[in-house]
């Protein structure tokens, strides 16, 4: 395969300032001399065309990062496994706010766990069946292995320990099982809550989802893919489980603040986060939640298309309606409360209102700004005022470079200075 096509053009071209993206290469330096991470790619586009494109540091030992490094895309994939959904929308194959068990009927008798005096569990009939809606916007009432007593509210020790125990594979782990199998198992446990009343950021969610579409298309969900988006966009180097003969690009995954690889899976809760899922021998498990691999310049196309409302050199993939509510405030007074605070559209992060917070720790460059990140570093930030792509991976587990990020963030937006 050859590299997804780009055109690249000088930044004064499309009005950003060659002199402040040197700040983005001061930066690199600095974090890359405090270890903060040992590798970096950063893309910057505007007006769809990409205005600077550097590969920083290294890939693995004895290997320089490269700009067709492949990156775990890890929880980016969300995002592409929602573009899916929207289009079955869009053709009129599922409703949004229809109940999951018309597709899905397993899904006909939710349970909600409660937790009593005393710590006693007991269960009770949900308020209502899950939505597609409900699992697009996390707040469906599904949660995670992994976030077993890392938050407050009792429930948090036991729904996970419950998935934990029945076997429900919600991690970076690949064993021989699949979508079908584990949607079948999770619709057998119990949720943290009833459909549409919190957020709760869960990979659960998102596979009932893939399952849902392999269900409606009557394809595999990595087929459907790579016919209805990838093929389309020509995204010719993203895949859930990368051919050997590229193994050598792919880059390796190094603690945050230490030069040093992690080769076993990160201790978070009960899941088993690590790397080693990209070259698992059973290639049965096509996680849209977090499975997917891929090169900057791939990812770049799927985020140029979205900001693009849907279309990218003349192919439409997604209605600019569909991008609308993907990229939109989808949850009302809740947020993000897990990772970022933010709003939510659909496996969208979102920098709502006028008074978007500007001091904050996950500041995305202002209203109608939207993005998504992965586990091992990756990120992507769509800026519709700006009309920009920023694009920064790097590979440290848990988001460990993500402050690093958010300043490369910074430094790109900064340096649009012109229309």
């Amino acid at each position: 395969m050859t590299a997804a096509p780009y055109t690249q053009v000088d930044p004064e071209e499309v009005g950003v300032s060659s002199a402040t993206l040197r700040n983005i290469d001061a930066l690199q330096d600095r974090f890359l001399a405090q270890n903060a991470y040992q590798g970096s790619v950063v893309l910057v586009a505007r007006h769809g065309k990409v205005c600077y494109f550097k590969a920083f540091g290294k890939a693995d030992e004895e290997v320089p990062m490269a700009t067709d490094s492949i990156f775990r895309l890890a929880s980016m994939s969300k995002v592409v496994a929602a573009a899916a959904v929207m289009q079955l929308f869009e053709r009129g194959l599922i409703a949004l706010h229809e109940p999951l068990s018309v597709h899905l009927p397993e899904f006909a008798d939710p349970k909600v766990a409660v937790v009593k005096d005393w710590q006693v569990t007991q269960l009770r009939t949900a308020s209502r069946e899950l939505t597609p809606h409900d699992l697009l916007t996390m707040t469906g009432g599904m949660t995670n292995t992994w976030w077993y007593r890392m938050f407050e509210p009792p429930i948090y020790g036991v729904v996970p320990k419950l998935y934990h125990e029945a076997g429900l594979v919600d991690d970076l782990n690949t064993p021989p099982t699949t979508l079908q199998a584990n949607t079948e198992l999770i619709a057998s446990l119990p949720l943290i809550a009833d459909p549409g009343t919190m957020f709760d950021y869960s990979n659960n969610s998102v596979d009932v989802l893939c399952r849902l579409v392999e269900v409606v298309s009557g394809m595999d969900f990595n087929s459907y893919l790579t016919k209805n988006i990838f093929e389309p966009l020509g995204m010719r180097e993203i895949w859930f489980f990368p051919p050997e003969d590229v193994w050598h690009r792919i880059a390796a995954v190094y603690w945050a603040g230490r030069d040093e690889k992690q080769t076993e899976a990160s201790p978070l809760g009960l899941g088993k986060l690590g790397p080693q899922y990209t070259f698992s021998e059973h290639k049965t498990l096509f996680s849209g939640a977090g499975g997917l691999h891929g090169t900057t310049a791939d990812y770049f196309r799927f985020a140029q298309m979205l900001l693009n409302n849907g279309e990218l050199d003349g192919v439409r993939v997604l209605s600019p309606a569909s991008v609308r509510l993907m990229t939109s405030n989808q949850i009302g007074e809740l947020s993000n409360w897990q990772l970022t605070q933010n709003k939510w559209g659909y496996m969208l992060d979102i920098q709502a209102g006028e008074n978007a917070p500007a001091g904050s720790l996950h500041y995305l460059g202002g209203p109608g700004a939207y993005s998504w990140q992965g586990f091992f570093s990756t990120k992507f930030v769509n800026n519709p005022r700006l009309d920009t792509v920023i694009m920064t991976m790097s590979t440290p587990g848990f988001d460990g470079a993500l402050p690093h990020n958010l300043r490369l963030v910074a430094a790109a937006t900064a340096a649009v200075v012109g229309d």
